[in-house]
């Protein structure tokens, strides 16, 4: 390809004519991970998709905040190797992955995943003899066909859903099965650490969680960069599946570098009296679009949503939350915090969906953004659709400064200025925080705010 100029105004073949993926590459993926007939299908169904669905341009209503103008799709490598080797030890493991392990802390299992390839895992031997599930997902769906088969790509996201998730669909290489057995309870979390490494380099990771009847989980997933890649990519699907009464909490720490572009399709599917936990800190990247989807077709069901963003420089956050009531006497709660300064912007989509069928529901969203700097920019787009006569349903959004009153009042109290706005700010976060009941998430949540406000 002579230039980008001529592709620009056809996003789709910008996509499709990078030169960096095609249907040989899903063939080879199979190939590699030798993988079973049906995935195999299902691969190459999901090529046909993602060659089928256009390219989202700002002409369509949840792209129109923003612009994938300035990606060059031919710089990708998706076969980019690591100079990071399997490990049996993970204290042998940079410091900064090591740190999103929380190797201090107890956990159910551990995971690190470095440009598609597993390098290091551990289950805990205790945990492994409860009948639970946590290995790669290629693995699994090898070894626990009937399991991953009758899941992945189905109800939560399909190839059919976006661009993107059609693109993780073919090309997945790397990815997540977390299955928790009827009954089964536990508190320790397991911990996935997902890292870009290397100019160019991609990752399409795709996680996979099941729990079955009155289980309960909590599954924490952290992503960072070793070092400056010109320009990276990650495209990634999460599916979350719990049973009637049962529970999964998905947490996630993004960090990458400032020169990531991070697409995600993050979906629950949530039946009689279960609960799914979002809770996410969004912190890193060049330009983030996110779906975070939680769909309650059954009785009962709750989800509730905890996030934070704080973006800097040149950061583009745009987050899309959708809330949808099926089944009767649901509720929801989501918060979402971000401050933003220098000129990043954010975009925050956030939609309650009740149908015909969701009587008694009880739904809240509210999106609230601090601006640190005249030069950043947030945008706030909370609705409602309703089709039923019997519910509660509100949403909220707010965008302002800081109060120079709260920075007065600490000021008088001998806090110089720098301390007094950082206060302010950490308070701000401290209303997500408090809604966090599990502390090892509320503790790398706020450290890693903590870290991006700076001194």
């Amino acid at each position: 390809m002579d230039s980008m100029s001529t592709t620009l105004t056809t996003p789709k073949d910008a996509l499709l004519d990078s030169g960096f993926f095609s249907r040989a590459d899903v063939e080879a993926i199979s190939d590699q991970l030798n993988e079973p007939d049906w995935l195999r299908e299902f691969r190459q169904l999901s090529w046909t998709v993602f060659e089928d669905i256009p390219m989202p341009t700002s002409s369509d209503e949840a792209w129109r905040r923003t612009n994938l103008r300035k990606i060059r799709w031919p710089k990708f490598n998706i076969t980019h190797t690591s100079t990071l080797s399997p490990v049996t030890d993970p204290t042998t493991l940079p410091d900064d992955v090591q740190n999103a392990l929380d190797l201090d802390r107890p956990a159910a299992g551990r995971m690190v995943i470095v440009n598609n390839q597993v390098i290091y895992h551990e289950l805990d031997s205790s945990v492994a003899e409860k009948g639970i599930i946590f290995t790669d997902l290629s693995t699994a769906a090898r070894e626990h066909t009937e399991l991953v088969q009758k899941s992945l790509g189905k109800e939560a996201v399909p190839p059919s859903n976006s661009k993107f998730s059609a693109l993780n669909s073919a090309l997945w290489q790397c990815g997540i099965f977390l299955y928790i057995p009827k009954g089964i309870e536990l508190e320790d979390p397991f911990q996935v650490a997902l890292v870009l490494e290397g100019e160019g380099s991609v990752i399409m990771p795709r996680t996979l969680i099941v729990a079955e009847q009155s289980a309960s989980v909590n599954y924490i997933e952290e992503s960072l960069s070793h070092g400056s890649h010109g320009q990276a990519l990650n495209v990634g699907v999460v599916e979350l599946y719990p049973a009637e009464d049962a529970q999964i909490r998905y947490v996630d720490v993004q960090q990458w570098g400032d020169d990531v572009y991070n697409f995600n399709v993050k979906r629950s599917v949530g039946p009689n009296d279960s609960v799914v936990i979002w809770e996410t800190g969004q912190l890193g990247g060049r330009l983030t679009k996110s779906y975070y989807d939680s769909l309650m077709p059954g009785n009962g069901a709750n989800v509730e949503f905890n996030g934070v963003f704080f973006l800097q420089g040149k950061q583009h956050l745009d987050i899309d939350c959708l809330l949808r009531h099926t089944g009767l006497a649901t509720n929801a709660d989501l918060l979402l915090h971000g401050a933003l300064k220098d000129k990043s912007r954010s975009v925050f989509t956030g939609l309650i969906k009740i149908d015909e069928t969701g009587q008694q529901t009880n739904s809240y969203l509210k999106n609230e953004n601090l601006m640190l700097d005249e030069t950043a920019r947030a945008d706030s787009i909370p609705s409602l659709e309703i089709d039923a006569n019997d519910v509660r349903a509100s949403h909220g959004a707010t965008i302002g400064k800081i109060v120079e009153e709260y920075v007065f009042y600490l000021m008088s109290r001998g806090i110089p200025r720098k301390t007094a706005v950082r206060m302010v700010v950490e308070g701000f976060f401290y209303k997500v925080f408090d809604r966090m009941h599990y502390n090892r998430v509320r503790d790398k949540l706020f450290n890693a705010v903590s870290k991006k406000i700076g001194n």
